[in-house]
């Protein structure tokens, strides 16, 4: 099959360049916006946000059924990044309005945009992972596609790290009290420059593998039964379960620790851009990585990475708040071992392409649905579980910090999260026994069934 041109390589990246700077704004700023801005409980705030994720439990694998259904002229997966992508904007600036206060109208509000948002993205992402997996067969184009994503994604990150808090300063004309337009503002800003890379991906990302006539035919039920028994699907998706559980759940706490632990909000910038730069290096040298760790090199580079990190924030954890250079250098342990993304969406892909010999049915939609429905489920799971634990310690909006609320605050932003990360790194070193010639001779052969056919 012909390998993918450059273009077409740097087009898709774009993608989850443009995916960040509106979702790495929710995920990084909405929890301090209900409540901080807002002025939402606690309660209501972690209610609204594992309420979105039960609701996607459902949405996502019932938009990869449907993806997988869709014949357009386009294929089944790039219609859906075009159509669906200004809506993605839209609602990302909503979810930063409350034209209802803090009352029972105003969590309505807050439920409805968030709930929006995320299915969404659904709408746009579960697609655009989908196609990485039928825009060529060529085991190194996919790790370049994989690769390249993840330096878009964490491109997008640091974007988001560095710029937010600098332009929500300056909207504010103080770094004390943030206000409620200036989220707004960015979450404009961001949603108007996101909407011409997902035209770009649109445009520049075709797909060139269909599924087998009677793969389509396939009911959802059966679909999902076929998912469930993949073992290593299931492996990958607790995999990120608990690496965003982690992830996004630090995310989400790190404008608390900052600001109250740290007591310096300009430092976000640096604390949180230090791990998107050491990613956007490691994205790059990862398949180089791979090829080189080893007859499992997907699954070894990604148990490194994870342990790493995990192990940099239990640093971080133990460092005292006064401690500015520790806690950097801490941050940077942290940021070295970023190289773990790609391995995770090839590992996705070696997946599919294990179901697909061994049952002849291909499910790349609902199989990226569960890979996404991880991600975000682990977003609630960790928002929640930080929102709580700065309850249970004695946060309230407002009210003065105390050495307990700190406390609090570290434990969701760094030692839960790292406790995370190194579960999360040892499931695929001790389940997941696939070597990366075996995937190669998987597809060999789905290839020479499907000419033969």
């Amino acid at each position: 099959m012909e390998r993918l041109s450059k273009k077409s390589i740097f087009s898709y990246g774009l993608g989850d360049l443009a995916s960040q700077l509106v979702w790495s704004f929710v995920g990084t700023y909405l929890t301090v916006y209900y409540m901080d801005v807002v002025g939402l409980a606690p309660l209501a705030v972690s209610t609204i946000l594992m309420a979105a994720k039960i609701w996607d439990a459902v949405n996502d694998p019932m938009m990869g059924g449907i993806a997988e259904r869709t014949h357009t002229k386009w294929g089944r997966f790039r219609p859906y990044i075009l159509f669906g992508a200004p809506f993605l904007g839209l609602f990302s600036v909503l979810t930063f309005t409350a034209p209802f206060g803090n009352g029972t109208a105003g969590i309505v509000w807050a439920a409805f945009t968030y709930i929006g948002a995320g299915m969404l993205y659904t709408l746009v992402n579960i697609p655009y992972g989908a196609m990485a997996g039928v825009m060529t067969t060529q085991d190194s184009d996919r790790n370049k596609l994989n690769s390249i994503r993840g330096i878009g994604m964490q491109v997008g990150m640091m974007t988001i790290n560095f710029a937010s808090s600098i332009i929500l300063v300056k909207i504010s004309g103080s770094a004390e009290t943030i206000s409620g337009k200036s989220y707004t503002i960015a979450a404009i800003l961001f949603a108007l420059i996101s909407l011409p890379m997902f035209f770009i991906v649109f445009k520049n990302s075709k797909e060139v593998i269909m599924p087998k006539t009677s793969a389509e035919k396939v009911s959802i039920v059966k679909n999902l039964g076929l998912i469930f028994s993949n073992k290593y699907l299931m492996i990958i998706v607790l995999t990120m379960l608990f690496q965003m559980t982690g992830n996004m759940g630090r995310i989400g706490i790190m404008a608390f620790y900052v600001r109250d632990c740290l007591g310096n909000f300009t430092l976000m910038a640096l604390l949180m851009t230090l791990p998107s730069i050491g990613s956007i290096v490691g994205n790059a040298i990862a398949p180089f990585l791979i090829r080189h760790f080893g007859a499992h090199g997907k699954r070894n580079v990604l148990v490194a990475s994870l342990v790493g990190k995990g192990i940099g924030l239990l640093i971080i954890f133990m460092t005292p708040f006064e401690n500015i250079g520790m806690v950097i250098f801490g941050h940077v342990l942290f940021t070295i071992p970023g190289f773990g993304f790609p391995s995770t969406l090839s590992m996705v892909a070696d997946s599919i392409d294990y179901q697909d010999l061994k049952t002849g049915v291909r499910s790349d939609g609902v199989a990226y649905a569960f890979y996404g429905l991880a991600t975000k489920v682990g977003n609630a799971f960790g928002g929640s579980i930080g929102v709580m634990l700065m309850a249970a310690f004695g946060y309230a909006a407002g009210a003065d910090i105390t050495a307990s609320a700190q406390h609090g605050i570290n434990m969701a932003a760094n030692l839960v999260p790292g406790i995370f990360f190194i579960i999360a790194g040892l499931l695929p070193l001790i389940f997941w026994k696939m070597t990366d010639k075996e995937a190669d001779e998987i597809r060999e052969k789905i290839t020479a069934r499907n000419m033969a056919e």
